[in-house]
């Protein structure tokens, strides 16, 4: 990026000429808009409203119903009239060849606005019904860092034809080397610099020479590099406004901008922009220069996905399994932590089948052990949701172990104290047996103090050993609870089986 020209007029040039175009990057996002075939609205004096989701199945409805009568324009004219994430929750309703039909009566441009919305799992999903030329010019329409998202998920062989028939490729191409989780393939290589030598009247000229490319949000807070590109600074637009014309912008910026390597991954990324109200983060590679900006608006699908990810594997579900996605995909996704789940199910079955005698002789004890197990299950669950969910965050570490620990143990001894109160109350009433009654309520006490423990202790532990701590982390926690509940259980009530049949 280089702004050496000393004259405004020199530097407005610069931005329209090709030589310039290469070495400065700037944001630009199409307008979002109604499809047609010429890249022009026909409905252009229609009011575009907000749909419900209801109101967009009858919709899908609709259009499906157009189409296999065979009326493609006017299913055309119908979507048109929508919005742009809208369009693409109804294309994405219709069977695999209607949506072809439709793609291939959308303008690239507009197609391009469909996938930016979808986010890239969905945006995968719509680009596998286009043929490869068409995929590649809605893919030069597309924000770089958007297509790079398409083409990782795409079959190898498919994501090359598409990349080769692209007049843009130079433009993505260096987005695929980087891993689809880190900042360098999130980000975005379109974005605004500003020289550090250029002058207050110098920046809002070359600004205003490239008005017309640029969204609005994108001249907010703009970046600062010297003459090899390596980031110096920031500046928001209101300094920029009411600094002198003559004064440097050097002397203006912030000298210490939060940026983040290209390898940073992306949950950190989204952490750091959330904790400082950051809406462009600056990426930059190893020797400071800059190469990328992440978005606020794009980062917010990132936190989405880590949420959903993280509550996906505490109950081990695979990350990529949809509601209506392919049966056989949700099998393979989920039999095997079942596989695992019942292995645990067995080993507390196991524990139970040790006292059978003391179970044969007071048939009444086996009324409590769901009641004990369930209440530890909940109660770990509960903490370990909230420890889970803190470490994502990174508001707790491994550091506050200690801490954390104590807590959950004097919590599951007020919560344990409640219950077992009101459990062995319910068992003194029913049998009259006052050791029973005590009986189930240590264990319950116990096996809670053992839940609020295990929720802290497992997530905390698969974090120190670098393991996602979301990993079913809750199947863990319920084998927990469930063979050291029924443990405590089984064994007071061996130890004191003789004053319980006394009792009764």
């Amino acid at each position: 990026m280089d702004f050496d020209d000393p004259t405004i007029l020199e530097l407005i040039e610069a931005a329209d000429s090709s030589e310039t175009s290469e070495e400065l990057s700037y944001g630009s996002d199409s307008d979002v808009g109604a499809p047609d075939m010429q890249d022009q609205n026909p409905l252009e004096d229609t009011p575009i409203v907000v749909r419900e989701s209801s109101e967009l199945d009858d919709i899908g409805n609709a259009i499906k119903s157009l189409l296999d009568e065979g009326l493609a324009m006017e299913a055309m004219v119908r979507i048109s009239r929508l919005r742009t994430p809208d369009q693409g929750d109804v294309l994405l309703m219709l069977p695999g060849e209607h949506r072809t039909t439709l793609l291939s009566l959308l303008a690239p441009s507009v197609v391009g606005n469909i996938l930016e919305q979808l986010g890239p799992v969905r945006a995968v999903q719509l680009s596998g019904d286009m043929e490869s030329n068409q995929l590649s010019r809605v893919l030069d329409e597309t924000r770089p860092d958007a297509a790079a998202d398409v083409l990782r998920g795409l079959p190898d062989e498919v994501a090359i034809q598409a990349l080769l028939g692209m007049q843009e490729a130079s433009s993505v191409t260096p987005l695929l080397e980087y891993e689809d989780d880190a900042a360098g393939g999130l980000m975005t290589p379109d974005f605004i610099a500003l020289r550090d030598n250029m002058t207050v009247m110098q920046a809002m000229s070359f600004i205003r020479g490239i008005a017309d490319n640029l969204d609005p949000e994108d001249v907010q807070y703009l970046f600062v590099v010297d003459r090899n590109g390596v980031l110096k600074g920031g500046i928001s637009l209101s300094q920029l406004v009411l600094g002198r014309p003559y004064q440097r912008v050097s002397l203006l910026i912030y000298p210490e901008a939060i940026s983040v390597p290209v390898e940073t991954d992306r949950e950190y990324c989204a952490r750091l922009m959330e904790r400082y109200n950051l809406s462009n983060l600056p990426v930059v590679d190893e020797g400071g220069k800059l190469v990328g900006v992440l978005k606020l608006r794009d980062m917010l699908g990132v936190i989405e996905e880590e949420a959903t990810e993280d509550m996906y594997r505490m109950i081990g579900l695979a990350e990529e399994e949809k509601v209506l996605g392919p049966f056989w995909r949700s099998v393979r996704g989920r039999l095997p932590w079942l596989i695992v789940n019942l292995g645990t199910a067995v080993l507390a079955g196991y524990v139970v089948l040790l006292f059978q005698s003391t179970l044969a002789q007071v048939i009444a004890l086996v009324a409590f052990l769901p009641v004990i197990a369930g209440q530890g299950g909940i109660a770990g669950t509960q903490t370990l949701t909230l420890i889970v969910r803190s470490l994502a965050l990174g508001e707790v570490s491994t550091a506050d172990a200690k801490r954390l620990f104590l807590k959950e143990i004097r919590l599951g001894l007020v919560h344990g104290l409640a219950l077992g109160l009101i459990v062995g109350a319910i068992a003194y009433v029913w049998k009259g047996s006052e050791f029973m009654a005590l009986v189930v309520g240590v264990s319950m006490m116990a096996n809670l103090v053992v839940a609020g423990a295990s929720g802290v202790v497992v997530p905390l532990g698969f974090k120190a050993l670098r393991i996602d701590p979301a990993l079913s982390s809750a199947v863990a926690v319920t084998t927990l609870t469930d063979v050291f509940g029924f443990l405590v259980y089984l064994g007071l009530a061996t130890l004191t089986l003789g004053l319980i049949l006394g009792d009764l």
